[in-house]
C-alpha cells in the first residue's frame, strides 16, 4: 500500500511539472504571435502518411513562420485539423509527440528530446556469511550459490588461515550451510557438498580443486543396482547394519544392536580412510539410524559414554582404542578470557571431570586438562559457555548518623570535709561553684545585714557547698560516602569504627618446695565498636540487581571496673532486596532514644515545689540516635 501511494504521488508531481512546461510554452507562443502574426491564423488541413519533419515545414512556408525543425522527427503523422490555430497545432505536436521546442529570438526550434540516461545502479557485493570463533576454532558457514573466491577469501579474513583456489574453478559456485563445526571439518564438507576437494600442505594451507576421483557414492550406488553385498542379517534383528555412502560423500548408517567394529570397519572401507585398532571395539554395540554424517560424527556418537575413543593426524590417519591407550591421551591447555580461574574448578559438574585431570593454572588464568580428546573437547564447550563477562556492580554507599542529646542537671550539696576548700567553678554560660567556710560565711554577713532582726549563724571551717545549674545540648550528624565495587555473587564489605583496649590479668600457681607461688601476668587487649555494611549483588539478564544486605551496628557501654572490658550495645538488621541499577534503596530503622530522669535530695522538702530545686540535686537526660544508609547499585562490563 505504501508502494503504490508513493507511485501515485510521484506521477502527480511529474504531471503538475509538464503542465507547467506547457503553460510556458504557451506563454512564449503567444508573445511571438505578436511580431509573427501566422501563428495565430487557422489551419484546415488533413494529414496522412507525412512525417513530423514535413509537416513542421509545410505549415512554416504556408503561415510565413520562421522554423527550424529537426531532420531527425520522421515519426509518421496521421491526424486532421480543422479551423486550429498554428500555435495550438504546434501545443499539441509538442505533447503528442514528446518534443523539445526553443525560442532563438524569431526563429522557433523543433527538435526530439534527449533519451534520459540513467546510470547504471552499483551493484553491491554480497557479503559472505561466515563466522569463526578463535577460541574452539569452530566456524560457520551460510552459502547460497556464492562465488568460490569470495568465499575463500572470506574464511581467509575471518580465520587468518590461507585457503587457495585452484585457477580452473574460475566462475565456480557454492552452496552449504555448517554450523559449529571444526575448521578443517567445515572445510571439508563444503567439498564434498561441492564436488571439491581440499588438501592441506605442510605450510598449514589449504588448496581447493576439482575433485576429478569417482564418488564413492556412484560405486555404492552402482553395486546396488549390480547387487551388492547385502547387509547383514535382516531389518531389525540383532546384529544389522547397514553402511552406505552418499553421493555428497557423507554416511548414510542403519544398525540395530551391532558391534561398533564391523559398522566402523565397513564405513572406513567404504571412504577409504586409514585407521590403526590399539583395541578393537568388539565389546560394545550400537543402535542408530543416521543420514548424511561424516566419519568423525559415527565416531564421536559410537563412543559417547564408552571407554573408547579416537584420534587422527593431520594427513587424515585415524587412531581408535581405549582413553587411556597411548597415542589416544591428549593435553591442552583451556584459558578463560571474560572471568578469574579461580572458582571455575569447582563449578565443574563431577561427570565431566570423570576419567581426565584437571589442574588449575593461574598464572595462565587457565585449566591444564590432559585426557582423552572428547571428554577435552566436552569440558572445553562447557568452559566456553560459562566463560562470560562477569557484571561489575559499584555500589555508592552514603551513611547518615544523627545524634542528638539534651542535658539538664540542677540542685544544690553541702557537707564537711576534713581538708579545707577553695572557692572555685564557673559561672557562665554554665554554672558549677565550689564554695568554702569563708566564702559561705560572706554570704551568710551579707543576708544578716540585709535582713534586719534576724540574724544567721556561722559556719565551721570543715563546711563547704557545691551549686550546679547547667544544660546541654548537642546536635552531631555524621555523614560518609564511601564507593565500592565488586563483581556479581562477590561480597563487599564497608566498616567504619572505634577501637578500645582492656587489660587482662593471668594468673598462674608455681609449685616452689612446700608450697605454691602465685606469679601474675597480663595483656592488653583491643576490642572493637564499629559500624558494617556487607553487600553481597547478583545481577540478573536485565540488569536487575538483588542485593544481600547484613548491617551491624556496635556501641560502647561502661565498663564494670577500671582495666574490665566494655560492655558492647549491638543492633543489626539482615536483609534481601531487588532494585534497578542506578536507582537508589534507602535502609534505616537503626534509631535508639533514651532518657533518663534521675534526683537525690532531703526526704519530703525536696518534693515540694520551688524548694527542691535547694534541698535536691537533679539531672534530666534525653538522646536520640537515627541511622540512614543510602545505597545505589551501577552495573558495568
Amino acid at each position: 500500500m505504501r508502494k503504490i501511494i508513493i507511485v501515485i504521488l510521484l506521477t502527480c508531481v511529474g504531471w503538475c511539472q509538464a503542465q507547467q512546461n506547457i503553460k510556458a510554452i504557451e506563454q512564449k507562443f503567444n508573445e511571438l504571435a505578436k511580431e509573427q502574426p501566422g501563428l495565430d491564423e487557422s489551419i484546415i488541413s488533413e494529414v496522412t502518411g507525412l512525417n513530423l519533419y514535413s509537416l513542421l515545414t509545410s505549415i512554416a512556408i504556408e503561415h510565413k513562420l520562421n522554423v527550424d525543425a529537426d531532420p531527425k522527427l520522421i515519426e509518421v503523422v496521421e491526424s486532421n485539423y480543422y479551423n486550429v490555430q498554428v500555435k495550438e497545432a504546434f501545443i499539441f505536436l509538442i505533447q503528442k509527440h514528446d518534443l523539445e521546442v526553443e525560442f532563438i529570438n524569431k526563429f522557433i526550434v523543433f527538435k526530439k528530446k534527449a533519451p534520459v540516461v540513467v546510470a547504471p545502479k552499483k551493484k553491491l557485493a554480497k557479503v559472505i556469511d561466515v563466522s569463526y570463533r578463535a577460541e574452539n576454532e569452530f566456524l560457520s558457514v551460510n552459502l547460497k550459490n556464492d562465488s568460490l573466491h569470495s568465499v575463500a577469501e572470506s574464511i581467509t579474513k575471518k580465520t587468518g588461515r590461507n585457503v587457495i583456489v585452484s585457477p580452473k574453478l574460475k566462475g565456480a559456485k557454492v552452496t552449504g550451510y555448517f554450523q559449529n563445526r571444526p575448521f578443517e571439518d567445515i572445510l571439508n564438507m563444503i567439498g564434498q557438498s561441492n564436488g571439491l576437494r581440499v588438501t592441506k600442505n605442510e605450510n598449514g594451507s589449504y588448496f581447493i580443486e576439482k575433485d576429478e576421483t569417482p564418488k564413492n557414492g556412484s560405486t555404492a550406488a552402482s553395486n546396488v543396482r549390480r547387487g551388492r553385498k547385502k547387509p547383514t542379517g535382516r531389518t531389525g534383528e540383532k546384529g544389522f547394519y547397514e553402511v552406505e555412502i552418499s553421493d555428497q560423500g557423507f554416511l548414510n548408517v542403519n544398525a540395530f544392536d551391532a558391534t561398533v567394529s564391523d559398522v566402523l570397519m565397513e564405513a572406513a572401507e567404504k571412504l577409504k580412510l586409514n585407521y590403526y585398532l590399539y583395541s578393537i571395539p568388539n565389546d560394545i554395540t550400537t543402535t542408530l539410524v543416521a543420514n548424511q554424517i561424516t566419519f568423525d560424527d559415527l565416531l564421536t556418537t559410537t563412543f559417547r559414554g564408552k571407554d573408547y575413543t579416537y584420534n587422527s593426524d593431520d594427513k587424515g590417519f585415524y587412531f581408535i582404542g581405549k582413553r587411556n591407550e597411548e597415542g589416544l591421551r591428549a593435553t591442552e591447555l583451556i584459558q578463560l578470557e571474560n572471568r578469574t580461574i579461580e572458582t571455575v574448578l569447582g563449578s565443574i559438574p563431577s561427570e565431566l571431570k570423570k576419567d581426565i585431570d584437571v589442574k588449575e593454572f593461574p598464572e595462565l588464568n587457565g585449566l591444564i586438562v590432559s585426557g582423552s580428546k572428547p571428554k577435552i573437547k566436552e569440558l572445553r564447550n562447557y568452559i566456553y559457555q560459562i566463560d562470560k563477562v562477569v557484571p561489575m556492580v559499584q555500589l555508592e554507599v552514603i551513611i547518615v548518623q544523627y545524634n542528638k542529646s539534651h542535658d539538664v542537671q540542677t540542685g544544690m550539696k553541702a557537707g564537711l570535709d576534713s581538708q579545707a576548700k577553695t572557692t572555685s567553678g564557673v559561672l557562665f554560660p554554665t554554672g558549677d561553684v565550689n564554695l568554702n567556710a569563708q566564702s559561705v560565711n560572706g554570704l551568710i554577713d551579707m543576708f544578716n545585714g540585709i535582713v534586719g532582726g534576724f540574724s544567721l549563724g556561722k559556719v565551721t571551717e570543715q563546711f563547704y557547698m557545691n551549686l550546679k545549674f547547667l544544660e546541654n545540648n548537642s546536635i552531631v550528624k555524621i555523614e560518609s560516602k564511601p564507593k565500592i565495587a565488586t563483581l556479581s555473587g562477590h561480597d563487599a564489605t564497608l566498616t567504619i569504627g572505634e577501637q578500645g583496649y582492656y587489660f587482662e590479668q593471668q594468673n598462674n600457681i608455681v609449685p616452689f618446695g612446700n608450697s605454691n607461688q602465685t606469679t601474675q601476668s597480663g595483656t592488653w587487649k583491643k576490642t572493637n565498636a564499629d559500624l558494617s555494611v556487607n553487600i553481597k549483588p547478583f545481577v540478573s539478564k536485565d540488569e536487575q540487581i538483588t542485593l544481600k544486605l547484613v548491617v551491624t551496628k556496635n556501641s560502647f557501654l561502661g565498663s564494670a571496673g577500671e582495666n574490665a572490658p566494655p560492655g558492647i550495645a549491638t543492633q543489626s538488621f539482615d536483609s534481601t532486596i531487588r532494585v534497578k541499577s542506578n536507582e537508589m534503596v534507602l535502609l534505616g530503622g537503626l534509631d535508639e532514644l533514651n532518657k533518663e530522669n534521675s534526683g537525690t535530695g532531703v526526704p519530703l522538702l525536696s518534693r515540694i515545689p520551688v524548694l527542691k530545686w535547694v534541698f535536691s540535686g537533679r539531672s534530666k537526660k534525653k538522646s536520640k540516635s537515627q541511622l540512614h544508609i543510602f545505597i545505589k547499585p551501577t552495573v558495568t562490563y
